[in-house]
């Protein structure tokens, strides 16, 4: 009896091992380099797709290309400078796109910032690659190397303040502070602090004009304010489906601060590019799934073929919006339009006093006629009154 029962648990076994390789034959038979959604597990994200074009107060204006052939990430500079690290290099372009200078990592670049004016070195380069910050100055010479602590590190945002570099890690989930001379000097999150919920490699961080750091939680779908010693200010973000929340799972990815101190968020799964004021209030979109020519098809897929939808987020001077493009291989470069009702509003067509005025002397003529006719009735009035009264 036991060796029936044996024998019926091994041909069972069997037959659910042939009908999953089946299975798995076939989806890999039918699309062998995973170009294609999975619908075994389809979601209907239909509803998300397109946005109200009410909502959308960006245009794109232009689009450059990136001289790289693996876009990871963008940041800009003094002068609106464009920086994109990628491959094994960085790139510096013009505000209009054309190709500066360019320098070569050691390490494979992730993250990358550029010190402002009111840096100790303005334009200097700090570029994450692999566990290390590779430091450039403005004309790309080499000039110097970081130590990031930890084993394990997974560098991911760098932020640079006049006197202060933030580097976040999503492998120890902590965001480091260096002094300009590479020094450790304090760390946002981690055991002493409050911690940060990172599952992914998405972990990113910006600077407020109002000399406060901003740093993405995405675990639990929000960003999160703290001053530079890590003392939290403000946390906002929601999670759901509404174009104001943070859909799916760790979101959001990349975000930028725009000269107002306005944040411009980045999603994946539902790639879409937003802007929320530093306390959390929804404001605009600047482009969609349909504005970032994502497929309906391709929303929420978490294969490769999604990797390749996630959009990293700069800004300049100028208050424009500058998206990486990893698929297209090129920055598009978003600027803000009023909206239809703040066009209306600023219409000088619209804004003319009223004129009270006659429109034409003959309607002086008119008028002038009426009046004479009331005074001529009026003074037969009273000689008739006064006749009467004789």
């Amino acid at each position: 009896m036991n060796s029936l029962q044996q024998h019926r648990g091994v041909l069972i076994t069997a037959v659910v091992a042939v009908a999953v390789g089946v299975g798995c034959y076939a989806i890999v038979r039918s699309d062998p380099f995973a170009e294609r959604g999975s619908t075994l597990f389809a979601l209907d994200l239909s509803s998300l797709y397109e946005v109200d074009a009410s909502l959308i107060q960006f245009a794109q204006t232009a689009e450059i290309k990136a001289p790289l052939n693996d876009v990871r990430a963008i940041a800009s500079g003094p002068a609106d400078k464009i920086y994109i690290a990628g491959d094994q290099a960085v790139r510096v372009l013009s505000a209009g796109g054309d190709e500066l200078a360019a320098m070569t990592t050691e390490g494979r670049p992730s993250c990358l910032a550029v010190g402002g004016s009111d840096h100790v070195a303005p334009g200097r380069i700090y570029v994450g690659a692999g566990q290390r910050i590779e430091l450039f100055d403005p004309d790309g010479k080499p000039a110097g190397v970081w130590d990031v602590p930890g084993e394990d590190a997974i560098l991911t945002s760098i932020a640079v303040a006049d006197q202060d570099v933030f580097v976040a890690d999503a492998g120890s989930q902590v965001v480091f502070r260096f002094d300009t001379t590479g020094q450790v000097v304090g760390k946002i999150g981690g055991a002493e602090g409050r911690p940060f919920n990172v599952p992914s490699y998405y972990f990113d961080i910006a600077l407020s004009p109002a000399g406060l750091v901003h740093v993405a939680n995405p675990g639990v779908l929000r960003i999160e304010t703290y001053s530079f010693d890590g003392q939290m200010e403000v946390r906002w973000g929601e999670a759901g489906s509404g174009i104001d929340d943070f859909f799916g799972c760790c979101n959001p990815t990349q975000f930028a601060v725009l000269p107002s101190g306005e944040i411009v968020t980045s999603e994946k799964g539902v790639p879409r590019v937003k802007v929320y004021s530093e306390y959390g209030e929804f404001g605009s979109v600047v482009a969609g799934p349909q504005q970032l020519d994502v497929a309906e098809s391709e929303l929420g897929d978490p294969r490769a073929v999604q990797a390749k939808a996630v959009f990293d987020v700069a800004t300049d001077s100028q208050g424009r919006v500058l998206v990486l493009d990893p698929r297209r291989k090129t920055v598009r470069v978003f600027t803000r339009v009023q909206p239809a009702s703040e066009e209306a509003a600023n219409d000088p067509e619209n804004n003319e006093p009223e004129n009270n005025e006659p429109e034409n002397e003959t309607e002086n003529d008119e008028r002038e006629t009426v009046e004479d006719k009331t005074s001529d009735t009026d003074a037969k009035a009273a000689g008739e009154t006064e006749a009467k009264g004789g």
